[in-house]
């Protein structure tokens, strides 16, 4: 049985009173561009009244407002024409609400709710969709400039309107989609499970398209406590990576998700050593066995996870993305650290550990620190085996330009979303990127995150038209390794790798096996004694590795990134 009343949307916004508004909006905007052209040209004839020096300078402001209030009116008349269009829009979706309901009273007195459910789904997509659209249309509208009314010296007065429209729309969004969870969570946790599973679009939905995090963050702390709980049982996946939601209520719900999927991969398990006993291909067989080597590692890692020694704050293995959170954020923190890994990371990695060892060895040395490792994006040859030929289309991945940007607007938002948190705020920001994770810790600046210290480490490039920040302090840690002596050579990075870049300053450690080839000049191939030289090692694999191991021969440049991310030493 259905209760229309409950489950289907109103629609959130009237529109009598939305076109009234836009009737006025309309009106302002008319007034307002008439009235500064009268009053600059009253002004505009002082010079030959009043001959003063500072006549010049008060005909030039007057000036300035008819500027003023001409963005200002082309502001207003874009807002009107974006309610216009949400006028048209929730009057049809109303007529559509209304159906609706009529439907779901005669399928409540026939006992057939299935087709009105899916109506219902519909219905409160495209009404999401509706107001997604005109949060768009008015977050491109750009303020008018502070103009400078006041006298040289005082203080600047802003001029124009400031565009909330976006902010309100924003919150009727993240109302719609995710109102029909907080629906459910009045009946518990299982509610809420089963409402996911029978409609998985919703979920899908928060998922690609998500509200504001500033919106989920007081819509999550509005919640009473016990809806929290539900939520975080019975959408586990949804609220584990939810932008908004604090990182302790992420890492709660990711748990859960570790519990759900902990059956799954021991049946998998039990599955692969059932056939280990079967004849097989010897190439089949090794198959089978490396697969049974990840899952027993996946089902290790879960463990910890549900245990508490592991912190997720985002979990999304089937589209190969994860992030750990090291330490706890609260008073006590000082500076937080985003660390990204480099080419070849998958969620395996995770598994493996290795992809968050440096991180988890700065964690120890200060618990002031919280660190975030981060794999939410596609990282270059993350999707393969770790042959040669894998490993070759890894390298040719790296060096591509989309990947890096997609990449660093991804870290740029789960970065925001981590500082939605007061204690992660009021930290410290630093960022360090191993090898091609250099890539969107760089990008990710161009995509608006900022930190106080960005930190390479054996770092690979940065983005094409990525330049130092005047208030960031950047540093490059490094051996002599493969990817060194391939940008020497102008193999990677089109001359932007951190060791030549402006901004950052660089440390390469000497290693036994480390020297000089002379290159040849005008008489090339032959050597030229007075010619450049390529520095080479005869360890570079082994190089590129150390600078992020905690192995003792890289001491000593572990107790100098040590002093450097946590400013032990001044």
């Amino acid at each position: 049985m259905i209760d229309a009343r409950i489950e289907v949307p109103e629609v959130p916004v009237r529109a009598d009173d939305l076109d009234d508004a836009s009737h006025r909006l309309r009106g302002r905007a008319w007034a307002v561009a008439p009235a500064a052209q009268q009053v600059v040209v009253g002004w505009s004839d002082l010079r030959s009244r009043y001959d003063a020096p500072e006549a010049a300078d008060l005909v030039e402001r007057m000036a300035i407002v008819e500027k003023g209030s001409a963005q200002t009116s082309e502001a207003f008349t874009r807002v009107g024409e974006v309610l216009d269009e949400l006028i048209d829009a929730l009057r049809l979706l109303e007529k559509r609400r209304a159906a609706v309901v009529d439907d779901s009273e005669s399928a409540m007195a026939g006992g057939e709710s299935a087709g009105v459910e899916l109506s219902i789904a519909r219905l409160r997509a495209d009404i999401a969709e509706v107001l997604d659209q005109t949060c768009r249309d008015l977050g491109g509208l750009a303020a008018p400039p502070p103009l400078p009314l006041a006298a040289d010296g005082g203080a600047v007065v802003p001029v124009g309107p400031r565009v909330t429209w976006q902010m309100r729309t924003e919150q009727a969004a993240s109302e719609v989609l995710l109102a029909p969870l907080v629906e459910a969570a009045r009946g518990g946790a299982g509610r809420v499970r089963a409402i996911l599973a029978a409609h998985p679009e919703w979920a899908e939905r928060i998922r690609q398209r998500p509200p504001a995090a500033r919106a989920v963050r007081d819509w999550w702390a509005a919640l009473p406590p016990e809806t929290r709980s539900a939520l975080t049982h019975g959408a586990a996946g949804v609220v584990g990576a939810l932008g908004g939601v604090p990182p302790l209520d992420r890492v709660a719900a990711n748990r859960v998700v570790a519990q759900d999927r902990l059956p799954t991969v021991r049946r998998e398990i039990e599955r692969l050593d059932a056939l280990l006993s079967e004849g097989a291909t010897a190439t089949l067989q090794a198959e089978r066995r490396s697969a049974l080597d990840r899952l027993n590692a996946e089902r290790d890692y879960l463990r910890r996870v549900v245990a508490g020694d592991v912190q997720l704050v985002l979990y999304q293995p089937d589209e190969n993305r994860i992030a750990e959170m090291i330490g706890t954020p609260g008073a006590d923190t000082r500076r937080v650290l985003t660390y990204v890994p480099g080419t070849f990371t998958s969620v395996e990695s995770f598994y493996e550990g290795g992809a968050q060892d440096l991180a988890q060895w700065l964690f120890t040395q200060d618990r002031g620190t919280v660190a975030f490792v981060w794999k939410g994006a596609d990282f270059p040859g993350d999707d393969g085996d770790s042959g040669p030929t894998e490993q070759a289309v890894g390298i040719l991945e790296a060096n591509d330009q989309q990947r890096a940007r997609d990449a660093g607007e991804r870290l740029a938002r789960f970065v925001q979303e981590m500082q939605i948190d007061p204690p992660i705020a009021a930290a410290r920001q630093i960022a360090g990127g191993y090898s091609w994770g250099l890539v969107p810790v760089t990008s990710s600046e161009l995509a608006g995150a900022h930190y106080d210290a960005v930190h390479s480490f054996a770092g690979a490039w940065v983005p094409e038209g990525w330049v130092a920040n005047g208030v960031t302090t950047y540093s490059h840690w490094s051996y002599t390794d493969f990817l060194s002596m391939a940008q020497d050579a102008g193999l990677v990075g089109s001359g932007r790798n951190p060791d030549v870049t402006p901004g950052f300053v660089s440390r390469i450690y000497d290693r036994p096996g480390d020297y000089d080839v002379r290159l040849g000049s005008e008489l090339a191939p032959f050597l030229d004694p007075n010619g450049p030289s390529l520095r080479i090692s005869t360890t570079p694999f082994e190089n590129h590795q150390l600078i992020v191991s905690d192995r003792a021969e890289n001491r000593l440049a572990l107790d100098d990134i040590r002093d450097a991310v946590l400013e032990t030493k001044k």
